[in-house]
């Protein structure tokens, strides 16, 4: 919800309320006319008071999304150079891994050809 809508609803809502107690109120004409300046001069004040928080809740809202896409930049770049220092420090482990799977499978080769052999020999 926008800070313009909450403005036109409270406004609204005020008219509509001080209208009303206007109408129903059983006065004279001056007590009346004394009540709707009193009135009006109130719902100056209240619509003053009115836009200066919607003014300060923009400001808020402003410094928030600012300060928001801020940090989402930072933690993007922190995770970014994170995952680079990771990958970074696993190089030697991958290439380590690599070599243990070449002894791994030299070793089944060797396996497989000493079965081989055993086989035909005992045949």
């Amino acid at each position: 919800m926008n800070a313009k809508s909450i403005i036109i609803g409270a406004l609204i809502g005020g008219i509509a309320s001080a209208a009303t107690a206007i109408i129903l109120a059983p006065k004279s004409g001056r007590e009346l006319r004394q009540d709707i300046a009193a009135k009006s001069g109130e719902a100056g004040v209240i619509l003053k008071e009115l836009a200066y928080n919607a003014t300060d809740l923009l400001q808020s809202v402003q410094v928030l999304s600012t300060e928001g896409t801020t940090l989402l930049k930072d933690l993007s770049t922190d995770i970014k150079e994170s995952v680079a220092n990771w990958n970074e420090e696993m190089e030697p482990e991958k290439a380590r891994l690599k070599e243990e799977i070449k002894d791994m499978q030299k070793t089944i080769s060797d396996l497989e050809k000493t079965l081989k052999k055993d086989k035909k020999e005992s045949n």
